[in-house]
């Protein structure tokens, strides 16, 4: 498997069909592969399934290559349009004239068992992380399904109809927009919770799954709620263009591959960041009275299908500008696109052509008619032949004419052993695909990825599919566990990864597997820790913050930020030691210090407040004039305000020195500016404590009339 980024979270499929079970469905398939039916056929990895209505085919398609290599042809559906559903190794087709749903094998590449649903509009078929739903929209009834077998699994549920179009996120919790109340409602395991509110009663909702999270966007009310495990993580506000666009008329797209979902309401393009809650906005230029269908996001690029004219109308996000189109079909019609794969899939389900786009925006064409491909017409699949023998052919000699038979005796032959055949082995029942994959990073850097075995029939064991780079341990885990854990080594911290767990089994005559869906995108490393016993100092240096560092803080690449407010103020950015010192902040006060831990994980903050001030000074008076001259030491910083003390013969006596503030002014009986200024020692002596005059302490600073700080700080 290769190192690129795979998203499996929802599959790009709401086929419109309704509950109710018809009958188990055997549809006739065209399989293809090296040898038989029944051998397993290795897809590409990163690949895709695409529709074909007029050969009523699915293909899959080498997204690396742009190159189709197989097919499957369901009969009975030509000419029909068709709908498909593919996560990890979930395929599900869906027939949108015959109603039937049928799900392919893509280990063996044939149409499996399944059951058959039939039905009107209004029904949605959903399937993700390991879990269906069906959603008759019209009546408000939600049914659980088994993704493997389409059976109903337990009893369905009622919501105020009608409902919106929904999702599964990455957690297997199924989204559900209710306009009618205004809310979210989530479904877990087949069972609602609390519902979230959204907007208002009537409010016009859509859903995007965005990064394996829920992002309810309310184009009525111009804003979008990110949806987390408890309820409300973030709301956005939108700009008004959303609100004030026609209703029905703002697209968006259905899943991401990443956290920006970009909205489309005429001709403006807002996208949302769903990690972080920033919004950006611009005004496109696109062509007039064109049928555009929801815009997508792969990578800094947003891709607008254009149905009028068959192509895909690009913006860059990082440049502020419109690329050049890409073309899909050249003609009018439908055009399906989805995120899967790290990769951009649009197809024309009503032409031969479609394109896939890398991160970088180059993008390959796709020819879903290649005559050549496995299992088409000009390669067909090997037919089993009969294993030969005399029977049925004429005897030597024999004819039908008339005549008396010739009198020569029969000779003699040895009679032949009757051709054997090996019995057929018996039917093999495949395991169920593991569930409830589930990949977390570790302080130490690894990644552990537990899932639970999917039951069904026996396994040898299970091996962990990884990206190229990393390793697991162990090799394989043995069908007993008893821990079902995978321990990854060799991340990068910052770099996404995601894995897929393979249910070994011998089936038949070889070896083959059932794959698990994959997880969402993990780190590497986890988020930092919050920074504790954060501190402020006043030193002679300044405001000194200091801090305790998270634990594994050289594990997860943690760097700090921190930020001081207060009588003054000071930050600093991408900081790597655990303290650091302010000397433009040298003024008594509350502070609070913020220190924000940063890796590529994440951010965490912690904050503290401190009142603030500076250090004591011992200082010797001088300039205080003859040993009859009185220094004096006054009540506020102003001479006269009130004497405190008066100090005969002051020079060389010793004062306390705690602060420097600005008063009132001062100006020498002598008159010389030397000895006139504003500033005032805030300062103790004999006990008594008040403001003197700035040039009778000695303190280290030139010109006095200037506050000392951070030496000395301000009061």
């Amino acid at each position: 498997m290769s190192g690129e980024r795979r998203f499996f979270r929802r599959d790009r499929m709401t086929g419109h069909i309704a509950i109710g079970v018809v009958g188990v469905l055997c549809a006739a398939a065209v399989v293809f592969g090296v040898g038989m039916a029944s051998a397993k056929y290795h897809l590409a990895d990163v690949g895709g399934w695409l529709t074909s209505t007029e050969k009523g085919e699915l293909v899959h398609v080498n997204g690396l290559s742009g190159k189709v290599d197989g097919k499957v042809t369901l009969s009975g559906s030509t000419g029909h349009p068709m709908k498909v559903i593919q996560q990890g190794g979930v395929v599900l087709i869906v027939d949108e004239v015959t109603g039937v749903v049928s799900r392919v094998d893509p280990a063996h590449l044939n149409v499996v068992q399944g059951a058959g649903y039939r039905g009107a509009a209004g029904m949605q078929v959903v399937s993700a992380a390991g879990s269906a739903y069906a959603l008759d929209q019209k009546k408000g009834s939600v049914q659980r399904l088994d993704p493997m077998t389409l059976a109903t699994l337990g009893g369905p549920l009622s919501l105020t109809s009608p409902l919106g179009a929904a999702a599964i996120d990455a957690t297997s919790v199924l989204w559900v927009p209710v306009p009618t109340n205004g809310q979210a409602a989530p479904v877990r395991s087949g069972f609602a919770a609390r519902p979230v509110a959204i907007g208002s009663a009537g409010d016009d909702l859509a859903l995007t799954i965005a990064a394996g999270s829920a992002v309810i966007t309310d184009f009525t009310s111009a804003q979008s709620v990110i949806l987390g495990k408890d309820g409300i993580q973030v709301k956005v506000r939108l700009p008004s263009s959303v609100a004030q666009a026609p209703k029905g008329s703002v697209l968006a797209p259905t899943s991401t591959d990443g956290q920006l979902v970009p909205l489309l309401a005429g001709g403006s393009l807002i996208v949302l960041n769903a990690g972080s809650g920033s919004i950006s906005s611009v005004a496109l230029k696109l062509p007039p009275r064109h049928r555009l269908a929801a815009p997508q996001a792969l990578g800094q690029k947003v891709y607008i299908p254009d149905q009028s004219t068959g192509s895909l109308l690009v913006y860059d996000s990082a440049t502020n500008r419109m690329e050049q189109q890409v073309p899909v079909t050249g003609r009018p019609g439908q055009l399906d696109a989805f995120v899967k794969d790290g990769l951009l899939w649009v197809n024309g389900p009503e032409s031969a052509k479609a394109v896939v786009i890398d991160g970088s925006g180059a993008h390959k064409p796709i020819q879903k008619y290649t005559p050549d491909v496995p299992g088409s017409q000009n390669n067909p699949i090997p037919k089993a032949v009969d294993p030969g023998g005399d029977r049925g052919r004429p005897a030597p000699g024999g004819g039908s004419g008339g005549g008396h038979p010739k009198s020569t005796p029969t000779p003699t032959r040895t009679p032949k052993a009757p051709p054997t055949h090996k019995p057929d082995p018996p039917k093999v029942t495949p395991p169920g695909a593991p569930a409830n994959l589930r990949a977390t990073a570790q302080p130490d850097g690894t990644i552990k990825v537990d899932f639970e075995p999917g039951g069904g029939g026996e396994t040898t064991g299970f091996k962990l599919l990884l990206p190229e780079g990393l390793t697991a341990t162990p090799d394989q885990i043995q069908p007993t566990g008893p821990d079902y854990t995978f321990t990854v080594n060799g991340g990068v911290c910052g770099s996404e990864y995601q894995f897929a767990v393979a249910a070994l089994y011998q089936n038949k005559d070889h070896a083959s597997e059932v794959d698990s869906a994959y997880t969402p995108p993990a780190l590497s490393c986890t988020e930092p820790d919050t920074p504790s016993n954060i501190t402020g100092t006043a030193t002679q240096q300044g405001l000194r913050a200091s801090w305790q560092a998270p634990p594994n803080a050289g594990a997860k690449k943690i760097t700090y930020d921190v930020q001081v407010t207060g009588a003054k103020t000071a930050t600093s950015a991408n900081y790597s030691g655990t303290s650091v010192t302010y000397a433009q902040i040298s003024k008594n006060g509350s502070y609070t210090i913020q220190v924000t831990a940063v890796n590529p994980a994440g951010r965490r903050t912690g904050s503290a407040t401190r009142t603030l001030a500076g250090p004591y000074s011992t200082y010797v008076i001088h300039n205080g004039g003859t040993e009859y001259d009185h220094s004096y030491i006054w009540s506020q910083a102003a001479s006269g305000s009130g004497q405190v003390e008066s100090i005969l013969d002051a020079n060389g006596q010793s004062v306390q020195v705690r602060c420097q503030k600005i008063g009132a002014q001062y100006n020498h009986p002598n008159g010389e500016a030397a000895f006139s200024g504003k500033l005032y020692d805030y300062l103790s002596h004999n006990g008594n404590v008040g403001y003197m005059i700035g040039y009778l302490p000695n303190t280290p600073h030139s010109p006095w009339q200037e506050l000392a700080g951070p030496t000395i700080w301000e009061c």
